[in-house]
């Protein structure tokens, strides 16, 4: 087990528009898809390790819910925690601003968003606001699961 890295090593913050070349290629090395990402880089936060992005993750806020997307961190930092703590910001960030019901597809990372509190759902048990996002909308295939997350 590669050992969780010392705090003050990864910088976490919200993306830039300079950040945008490296948010596509940790996205790419993650066969994630990019479409959105144009309209949504503002929610996104990158995390860097000396200067170094090695890690992203955005949303797309709606009035009563979001979508997490976009979680995706370089092949060699994976497995120390760099993905756990883009969540935790993304999420702490969207309850700042009140909203409490959390949406994401994935094809591979199930088990991993369920021990982040994350649960199974059906498409249509989905808020029609999220319907409309790009992800919903192709971006990921209809096969992807989808699943929640509602804080209280």
């Amino acid at each position: 087990m590669i050992p969780l890295m010392n705090e003050d090593e990864l910088l976490i913050t919200p993306a830039t528009l300079g950040d945008l070349a490296d948010i596509r290629s940790l996205l790419l090395a993650s066969s994630l898809p990019l479409d959105g990402l144009a309209e949504h880089w503002r929610m996104f936060l990158i995390a860097r390790m000396n200067g170094r992005a090695v890690g992203c993750g955005g949303a797309e806020a709606y009035p009563f819910a979001a979508l997490i997307r976009s979680i995706a961190v370089a092949p060699e930092h994976r497995g120390r925690g760099v993905g756990r703590k883009l969540v935790r910001h993304l999420l702490d960030r969207l309850s700042a601003r009140g909203l409490r019901e959390f949406y994401l597809l994935t094809t591979d990372a199930e088990p991993y968003f369920e021990r982040r509190g994350f649960r199974k759902i059906e498409w249509d048990e989905v808020n029609p606001q999220i319907l409309s996002s790009t992800q919903f909308q192709g971006a990921c295939p209809r096969s992807a699961t989808c699943m929640r997350l509602v804080m209280r």
